[in-house]
């Protein structure tokens, strides 16, 4: 384990990107900054949407420039919150041992993030959580092997109590911020330029029974878990996903196909590929959610035709009366004017037949 792995098409789970920009955030860097210097045009709610792998170790060196932090990655890790982690976190807690936790922590890694192989491993009278770093096309930061090394504490300290410590840690890099920093965050004395990058426990605390075990709460967990990670892998709906990142970006920008298929953690080919399957195209959702749109917008007297055409990014307003007529039967302002002759109950009516005829 000399090295990183380098595997394509990898991707992050957006509650680990939320918490490497929140670390950012208090350490005085600005969001949309960050995101703009990552190439990340906004950070959705879904959490099967996924963020290109590339576009994190971006982040990261943007975070680590506008902090000025050489030890960003360990306060990163420190800091990160069992909710950064979803249900993959409770899963580890209510494990009834830490060996438990780790063999699931390797199951679900995949719903946190592709950059990183976590292995259990015992050698040297001593039990070894070893982390690899997984890279796409751009190399990692050591600060980003040394959040994840931070963060494997952090969890550790929840899961067996406070007063945890390891034995030893290694890192394959050579230090990159002060000695008393790595001390304090991690809880013992680092070893850099290591073969590896390793937490080392005392054999007795990997099957030492964990304080807050609850095996009926972890079977409900592991559930929900490989729901998530079956749905994470086989989504039956990405029309649903690719129209919900579409209506999105919209709000924000035009909505490029590029844009979704990354958003998505899919090549276009694939996303393309994947909507045949569902009979369906990304021109076709596209035109789907500019229509529901519009017929939110123009029920607001508030913006004009002229302002709707360019929210939903047509080349001009010509384009969207023709689009428009087209989804209803009706030109954008003979529909704004039934609309508004039609008492509140009939308009939902109107809209919803509009709907229904597109």
């Amino acid at each position: 384990m000399t090295g990183p792995v380098l595997a394509p098409d990898r991707t992050v789970a957006v509650g680990w990107v939320k918490a490497i920009i929140a670390a950012a955030r208090r350490g005085g860097g600005d969001e949309a900054k960050l995101l703009a210097a990552a190439g990340i045009d906004f950070l959705p709610s879904d959490p099967l949407v996924r963020i290109p792998l590339d576009a994190v170790v971006q982040l990261w060196r943007a975070a680590i420039d506008s902090t000025g932090d050489c030890a960003f990655g360990l306060r990163m890790g420190q800091a990160i919150e069992p909710t950064s982690f979803d249900v993959v976190a409770y899963t580890l807690v209510s494990s009834n041992s830490l060996r438990e936790a780790i063999i699931r922590l390797q199951r679900f890694q995949k719903l946190i993030s592709d950059g990183g192989r976590v292995q259990l491993l015992e050698r040297d009278g001593l039990a070894w959580l070893m982390y690899q770093p997984v890279e796409a096309d751009l190399p990692f930061s050591p600060q980003q092997v040394e959040a994840a090394l931070a963060c494997a504490m952090t969890l550790m300290r929840w899961i067996m109590g406070a007063s945890f410590a390891p034995v030893r840690i290694c890192m394959a890099h050579a230090p990159i911020a002060p000695l008393s920093v790595y001390r304090d965050i991690l809880g013992g004395e680092p070893e850099f330029r290591s073969r590896f990058n390793g937490i080392g426990l005392p054999p007795a605390q990997i099957d030492a029974l964990l304080p807050a075990r609850n095996p009926e709460l972890c079977h409900l967990h592991e559930l929900m878990a490989r729901r998530q990670l079956s749905a994470l892998k086989h989504s039956p709906n990405i029309k649903q996903r690719v129209a919900g990142v579409l209506q999105q970006l919209l709000t924000r920008g035009a909505a490029h196909k590029q844009q979704v298929a990354s958003l998505i953690g899919m090549s276009p080919r694939t996303m393309q590929h994947r909507l045949a399957e569902e009979n369906s195209n990304f021109a076709a959702l596209l035109d789907e959610v500019r229509h529901r749109l519009a017929l939110k917008y123009i029920a607001d007297p508030a913006l004009s035709l002229g302002q709707i055409a360019e929210l939903l990014h047509f080349s001009d307003a010509s384009a969207f009366y023709r689009a428009f007529r087209r989804w209803t039967g009706r030109a954008p302002g003979e529909y704004r004017r039934a609309i508004k002759s039609q008492p509140a109950d009939s308009r939902t009516d109107l809209e919803q037949h509009a709907a229904h005829d597109a």
